[in-house]
């Protein structure tokens, strides 16, 4: 029974299969796996009695490095590249510690050593270098500050700690304009939430303007329309539209001047300064193409009241000044026959 142990025992250490956890790039967590042999890149493998194949770059780096060094013989040279495997692959911190035991192997490996560590170096000063650039453009100026200064002073060899240098002598106008920008953002957000506040209480008086400027266009579009039948001949169909757009434009007018209580918002009463000033104009326009009309028409009477209508909105109007005086020419109210 004890020779049959100890020959188990001989089997099991002879046998090169090593379970450890392991994590491929396309899962979420380190799997406990068994590592049969790597061939070129391929790593055959089994997990849950299963077996698998894969190529070594298809597991995270810190995972093929585990597989490559349990195939790499315990050799100086090959240590260094082992190390440099590891280099490849971004495990700065293991590439290092590996050259640096090869090189204590054999010595005559130094200078291939130290440079594997001055690459690694290099490389990750430099990713730290852009971790740092991406916590400046994240606001995060603290953290930055940090980086830079862990790169100046653990890679001080390296180009990338110049570069460190210069950024950390612009950090703070950087900090100050971060700041500066974060404030104004805070404002704008502020200003948004005190506007979308004033659009909601805003909003039913906007809605009747809109409503007064539909009416306003209105108005303008009658007095074209009976302007239109006017020169096509159709007098008696174009002047009941002078009178009804007339109409409209003092109703409208009026509408605007009883609610002007309520025009308490930005731009409000400036709109509706403007709307009414349109119908001002209109009124006028149409007061005084109507005069002409009727003038034209012989109803001299009618024409000389719609003409001092027109005249009462503007005293300085020539067009309606000239109606009227051509109408006194034709008509004598005292005496009508």
């Amino acid at each position: 029974m004890r020779v049959l142990v100890l020959m188990l025992l001989t089997v099991l250490l002879a046998s090169p299969l090593w379970a450890v956890k392991l994590k491929l790039k396309s899962e979420d967590k380190e799997v406990e796996t068994t590592v049969s042999s790597l061939s070129g890149d391929v790593v055959s493998f089994k997990r849950a009695r299963k077996d698998f194949t894969a190529r070594i770059d298809d597991f995270e780096p810190a995972s093929a490095f585990l597989i490559k060094k349990q195939f790499t013989p315990d050799e100086p040279r090959q240590q260094l590249e082992l190390a440099r495997f590891a280099l490849h692959r971004g495990l700065y911190a293991t590439a290092r510690d590996t050259a640096r035991a090869a090189a204590k192997q054999d010595t005559a490996l130094a200078h291939d050593a130290d440079a594997v560590s001055g690459l690694c170096d290099i490389l990750e000063a430099d990713g730290l270098l852009d971790t740092a650039g991406a916590q400046i453009e994240a606001g995060k100026v603290a953290d930055a500050r940090a980086t830079l200064t862990a790169i100046r002073t653990k890679f001080a060899a390296t180009p990338a700690a110049t570069r460190a240098e210069v950024l950390l002598s612009t950090l703070d106008a950087v900090e100050l304009e971060l700041r500066a920008k974060q404030l104004e953002d805070e404002a704008r957000k502020s200003q948004e939430v005190v506007d979308a506040d004033e659009r909601k209480k805003r909003q039913p008086v906007d809605d009747w303007l809109a409503g007064i400027q539909d009416q306003v266009k209105a108005v303008e579009d009658k007095k074209i329309e009976a302007d239109a039948d006017c020169n096509a001949g159709k007098v008696l169909v174009g002047l009941p539209k002078y009178e009804s757009a007339a109409n409209s434009a003092i109703k409208v007018r009026k509408l605007i001047e009883e609610n002007r209580k309520f025009l308490k918002y930005r731009g409000q009463p400036e709109l509706a300064d403007r709307l009414d000033q349109r119908l001002r104009t209109s009124l006028i326009n149409i007061y005084e193409r109507w005069g002409l009309r009727l003038y034209q028409m012989g109803r001299y009477d009618v024409a000389r009241d719609v003409a001092n209508k027109g005249i009462a909105l503007d005293p300085r109007d020539r067009r309606l000044l000239q109606l009227r005086v051509d109408i006194d020419e034709m008509y004598d109210p005292s005496n009508p026959g």
